[in-house]
């Protein structure tokens, strides 16, 4: 008799503890489900789907959205789509990590004061390696950026992915402002390879073919870009796009451009810079040298400032009579 009531409560048990196993499923089931999604769709740059996690999570998420993991999902959503008062929200963490991304949004804004400021607290050695080649890269050292990005020493794959990916496209960037195509191609495919949906690859892959003068490549990618409706406006995509405009003849698309880098942080430096070439493509060969001279000494990036170097370089050397001058003239363009 002991045993068949000692048999009866152990059943009896199992079934409670099956039942609150049960519910507790039940009840976080949810939560986990829409926490695989957010990183699923944060993985494949799905803002639209991120958006939406979020949305759920903060309507009945309950404490669980006060989460480290929905915090920075909240916070990549405003960096990735340049929302306002992602500054603030970052300024209030010192972890390394969030600085870093602070970090990167004053470089897009092209405050360099406020970003060496992070990158002279950044502790972390990697990080702090690819700060300074953004860093460098930002201020148009494109050969020390390659060399200290390239450097094979350096433990990069202790890094976020993410992190990991904007290293390899810094250096295409560099030795796309050094003129080395197979390297930037290099670089590119290691970064898709690294994270196939980071829209920076896309834009890589559309510098590299505006460098190559490739415009049919060069205008499929600018509208798979625009396709990205969410994308922040940036000053140098908008200047790139502008001299595909001039290339291709479509004045509409230059006019926009144009109107949308005058809107920007430091747009005007851009505006100058298209206008220089445009101006150089015209004919008036003092106008373009002003413009670009104006460009260069206000603070113009990258591979453009190259770009511009070179052009004023050879203006510079040389007169209208002369067959290099004329072949800067017809380089950026015959169709306009």
């Amino acid at each position: 008799m002991k045993r068949y009531k000692r048999g009866q409560r152990n059943r009896r048990k199992k079934m409670v503890l099956f039942v609150l196993v049960l519910a507790l499923m039940v009840a976080v089931g949810p939560f986990v489900w829409h926490a695989t999604h957010l990183r699923h769709a944060k993985d494949n740059y799905d803002v639209e789907k991120v958006q939406q996690e979020l949305i759920w999570f903060k309507k009945f998420g309950g404490p669980i959205r006060n989460l480290a993991m929905i915090v920075d999902s909240e916070l990549w959503l405003d960096l990735t789509m340049g929302t306002e008062g992602g500054e603030s929200k970052l300024e209030s963490y010192q972890d390394d990590q969030h600085q870093f991304w602070l970090y990167e949004l004053y470089l897009r804004e092209g405050n360099l004061t406020k970003a060496q400021r992070i990158l002279d607290t950044l502790s972390e050695k990697n990080l702090n390696s690819l700060g300074k080649g953004l860093m460098l890269m930002a201020t148009g050292d494109s050969e020390q950026c390659r060399k200290l990005l390239g450097d094979s020493d350096a433990n990069w794959s202790k890094m976020p992915l993410a992190e990991q990916t904007l290293r390899y496209l810094t250096i295409a960037q560099a030795n796309l402002a050094l003129g080395d195509q197979p390297a930037v191609q290099s670089a590119l495919e290691a970064a898709q390879d690294l994270n196939p949906n980071n829209p920076a690859c896309l834009t890589a892959a559309f510098d590299l073919a505006i460098k190559e003068e490739q415009w049919t490549k060069a205008d499929e990618l600018s509208r798979s870009i625009d396709a990205q409706s969410w994308r922040p406006p940036n000053v140098l995509y908008e200047t790139k796009k502008a001299i595909l405009a001039l290339h291709t003849g479509n004045q509409t698309n230059f006019a926009q451009c144009l109107s949308t880098l005058g809107k920007l942080p430091q747009g005007d430096i851009y505006v100058d810079y298209v206008k220089g070439i445009l101006a150089i493509n015209d004919g008036d060969l003092d106008e373009g040298r002003g413009l670009l001279e104006n460009a260069l000494t206000n603070g113009l990036e990258g591979d453009l400032r190259s770009d511009a170097q070179n052009a004023v370089n050879q203006i510079s050397e040389r007169e209208q009579a002369d067959p290099n001058l004329r072949a800067v003239v017809s380089e950026y363009g015959e169709h306009w």
